[in-house]
């Protein structure tokens, strides 16, 4: 199954998590770390602490419990459950991802790693997290040292490109050179500064 891969922005929204077993846990978790104002219900104890800012509601789940919810996770032990939440969350218009149930999923949620800003996200369409997580291991041993320092770096200094440099060719020559080797190197010297200036001389002359 090809799916359209992208990253949301999610803070402040509201996402329902129902089941608070370790897989509930760690999708409300995921959610709280990225802002989001999550939503867990469970009528049993959960499996551990909650994340900081979750609300719980202990109770069954009830079709407005979706009320201006963004997305929905159904993460409980009963497919019957799983299966109603998916359904109603569809008829409200919102996107649901069922726990082990790829084919009932309109999402997948990918495996991560995140330094800052920099997130690499491996996913296998639901066909196998294992290979999706041992895939994101390997890749994230690649990782750049710092690499989410330097993005930021490279953020405030692609607004100064934008102001600097008018013309679009040139900008963009500019900012390749930046995110390359040439940019890590100069980061980590302390030199990103030097090296745009010497770029935008040279594209100028």
């Amino acid at each position: 199954m090809f799916t359209y891969p992208l990253m949301l922005k999610i803070s402040g929204r509201r996402c329902l998590v129902v089941g608070a077993g370790a897989v509930g846990l760690r999708r409300a978790e995921a959610l709280a770390r990225a802002g989001s104002a999550v939503r867990l219900v469970s009528p049993q104890e959960p499996a551990g602490p909650l994340p900081p800012g979750a609300e719980l509601l202990a109770e069954p789940y009830q079709s407005g419990h979706l009320e201006g919810c963004l997305l929905a996770f159904a993460c409980t032990d009963d497919p019957a459950l799983n299966a109603r939440i998916a359904q109603e969350a569809r008829s409200a218009g919102i996107l649901v991802n069922v726990a082990d149930e790829p084919e009932d999923c309109d999402f997948f949620v990918p495996a991560t790693c995140a330094q800052g800003e920099v997130v690499l996200a491996v996913g296998t369409g639901g066909a196998c997290p294992d290979l999706a997580r041992q895939l994101r291991d390997r890749l994230a041993a690649r990782l750049p040292q710092r690499v989410g320092e330097f993005a930021a770096a490279l953020a405030s200094i692609r607004r100064q490109v934008q102001v600097r440099e008018a013309d679009p060719a040139r900008r963009k020559a500019i900012l390749e050179t930046l995110a390359g080797p040439r940019g890590y190197n100069a980061f980590v010297q302390g030199r990103l500064i030097a090296l745009l200036e010497a770029e935008i001389s040279r594209l100028r002359e």
